[in-house]
């Protein structure tokens, strides 16, 4: 009998692309505070912009790793395992780790121990929390999304359908003039199906059944590089140009993070193919507990800005790997001893 932490008969490459995006998800967060710090000029600030430009894929990849699996047709899912055990679970989740983070703010040092700022918190949730709740409501659609993918020129059509719908055009709304019309028409047309994360959920499944050319993926991964120039160049013109740091062109739902995301699910593929088995130790642990740490690394980023730990102690290309190596030891560790709780684990971790 397996371990709970032997994943040897995982996908292979669906494990390195966890264990990336969780690494990505760290350095990302112990990067981007002190770029919101920063007046946008200056090599830092280019530096700490870079940085965050070229791992925006990360969650758009969890994402797209949840559909391979949850869509997959050999998968068997019915309603009743959905609402008894996939929901309840990321809700339990939520709910636990919000009140974690709720009371460390409230109660904290500099808190203003005011009960309803505490009840504020913990039903809005941390910061990074949205995630679960955004999986929460995937959750809720997986069965129309399986329908979907039954059929495979529909599921491309779906896909299809979000280019424009769900990643370009709410980038055109703001465009001074033709934009206000755009929003109008859209407003009216109220074309809602294909928004949101349900796309990537559904391209993280086709991606996974389709095998690229070796020609075809130069020109997958030469899109991923001018989604990333993209990223990088237009969050800092529109930064610069609001004179403060502006996540515009970062959100997830952009055409610049989208290429950039497939780019990597489509590489690791090749990299690693469908085989499966272990991973190297290290890349092993951060894919098995890649939930724990995503929902207890902030928490250690905020213990160590205690101390006057950031990312301004030195330059950029040693104070971001540091502050992140540092985040991410202990997130691994109490990730893993949360994972070994008897039935309290599987929610918390």
């Amino acid at each position: 009998m397996r371990s709970a932490n032997d994943r040897s008969g995982r996908i292979r490459y669906l494990e390195w692309l966890r264990a990336i995006a969780i690494v990505a998800v760290v350095v990302i967060h112990a990067s981007i505070t002190e770029w919101h710090q920063l007046p946008p000029e200056g090599p830092r600030w280019e530096a700490l912009n870079w940085i965050n430009s070229l791992l925006r894929f990360c969650v758009p990849v969890f994402f797209m790793i949840s559909g391979a699996l949850f869509l997959a047709p050999e998968r068997e899912l019915s309603l009743r395992a959905l609402w008894r055990k996939n929901i309840p679970r990321l809700v339990v989740a939520f709910a636990c780790w919000s009140l974690f983070f709720a009371l460390i703010e409230v109660y904290g040092p500099n808190g203003s121990r005011d009960p309803g700022e505490l009840a504020r918190r913990f039903f809005t949730g941390h910061f990074h929390l949205w995630f679960l709740l955004a999986l929460i409501g995937l959750y809720m659609v997986l069965p129309l999304l399986r329908a979907i993918t039954r059929d495979r020129a529909i599921a491309w059509y779906f896909v299809a359908l979000a280019g424009p719908f769900a990643f370009l055009f709410p980038l055109l709304e703001l465009v001074p003039g033709a934009g206000e019309v755009l929003s109008e028409v859209l407003g009216t047309m109220r074309v809602q199906l294909v928004l949101g994360y349900s796309s990537y959920f559904v391209l993280g499944y086709l991606l996974s059944t389709v095998e690229p050319r070796r020609a075809r993926l130069w020109w997958i991964a030469a899109a991923g590089a001018v989604g990333a120039l993209g990223i990088g160049i237009g969050t800092s013109l529109v930064s610069r140009a609001e004179g403060t740091s502006d996540e515009l062109f970062f959100d997830f739902l952009t055409p610049g993070v989208a290429l950039v995301s497939v780019a990597v699910f489509c590489l690791a593929r090749a990299c690693w193919g469908d085989s499966r088995g272990r991973l190297p130790r290290v890349a092993g642990a951060l894919a098995a507990n890649s939930m724990g740490i995503y929902l207890v690394h902030p928490f250690f980023q905020w213990v160590y800005k205690q101390f006057g730990l950031t990312t301004d102690i030195a330059p950029v290309l040693v104070s971001v790997p540091l502050l992140a190596t540092l985040v991410m030891i202990p997130s691994l560790a109490v990730a893993a001893l949360l994972r070994r709780v008897p039935v309290a684990g599987r929610f918390l971790a």
